[in-house]
């Protein structure tokens, strides 16, 4: 009977001693503390960046036709040429250009002798007035047909009208021009602009001279451009406004850009994307908690800026995470020191 009453006082202490431990207080851990950098989690005040698709382009592009009819004598370029402003590019067939400002000149000298038979007979009243003003009017009309065929001779040489590359030729020698009629493309090859479009809304806060940032192209190549222009007017089909940007003279001409203008001021929580650790399609940060151990919590974040990820829930204000999640554990022993070097 006596051995019984021990047996049962060793287990009623062996009891106690558990519940003691399961009461203890959290905040006792035995053995020494990792130090680990943290980072205090608080609302920081951010502005939202709007993102816009659009395209690159030539900030100019010409196609070339004349004003004559001809037939086309020359063609001194080819697409992928580079030209000068002002170098002549396609010659058209002068003869009939030429025979027709013969033909004017020939009536302006017939005009004008006119004029001076009329001059003279007027001034011996051998004929009235009105003759003269007659034969004033024939030789100021044959002076401006001469003047046009003049002009007509001009057209029949197409010429560059700026430095840049020949892009599209849509002539060969012998073929028939005629006005309106594309001869040649150039394009300017010392400028870029994207363009892409805003809402209404932030089209009011933007002004030409602003930066913003921009990728372009497959390779997702960034850099800054400027805002060029702000058109006017909202199209009423996408409801947004054209923006130009200047861009990179080596970018391609029809290429995809994205641009980030800076958008609605708001609060976030954000946390260094050195402190995320990733496991598959969970995200989640190591957390301090009060028992001086390293939990792992699943968070769920949004966007990146600048480093930082934007936590939408999971963590509260005060909260202190691992600063380096690669340099944590779950459950670790660990007491959190700022970045200031002080210990919390």
């Amino acid at each position: 009977m006596t051995r019984h009453v021990g047996l049962l006082s060793l287990l009623a202490g062996a009891l106690a001693c558990g519940r003691g431990g399961e009461s203890a207080p959290i905040s006792s851990v035995a053995g020494p503390l990792a130090a680990v950098p943290a980072v205090r989690i608080a609302p920081a005040s951010e502005r939202q960046a709007y993102r816009a698709a659009g395209t690159v382009r030539v900030s100019r592009r010409a196609e070339l036709s004349t004003r004559v009819m001809g037939r086309v004598e020359r063609v001194a370029v080819r697409a992928g040429d580079a030209v000068r402003a002002g170098q002549v590019l396609v010659t058209l067939d002068r003869a009939s250009l030429e025979a027709g400002r013969r033909q004017a000149q020939a009536a302006l000298d017939f005009a004008t002798v006119q004029l001076h038979r009329m001059e003279r007979l007027q001034a011996d009243s051998a004929v009235p007035q009105a003759q003269l003003d007659a034969a004033r009017s024939a030789q100021a009309q044959a002076a401006a047909q001469v003047h046009a065929a003049e002009s007509e001779l001009t057209y029949a040489s197409v010429t560059a009208p700026f430095d840049g590359i020949v892009t599209t030729r849509s002539v060969e020698v012998g073929d028939v021009a005629a006005p309106g009629r594309p001869l040649l493309v150039v394009e300017d090859r010392t400028a870029r602009e994207i363009v892409v479009g805003v809402p209404d809304d932030l089209a009011r806060r933007l002004h030409p001279g602003q930066t913003v940032a921009v990728s372009a192209g497959t390779g997702d190549r960034r850099f800054n451009a400027r805002i060029l222009s702000v058109v006017a007017g909202a199209d009423p089909a996408s409801r947004t406004v054209e923006v130009r940007l200047s861009g990179p003279p080596d970018l391609s001409s029809g290429v995809a850009a994205v641009a980030e203008f800076p958008g609605d001021e708001h609060s976030a929580r954000l946390v260094p994307g050195t402190a995320l650790v990733r496991r598959g399609q969970l995200t989640g940060v190591f957390l301090f908690t009060a028992d001086s151990t390293l939990r792992l919590r699943w968070v769920r974040v949004g966007r990146e800026t600048a480093g930082s990820i934007e936590v939408l829930s999971g963590l509260e204000d005060g909260d202190l995470v691992a600063l380096n999640a690669s340099q944590a554990r779950d459950g670790l022993p660990a007491r959190p020191v700022l970045p200031t070097g002080g210990a919390s």
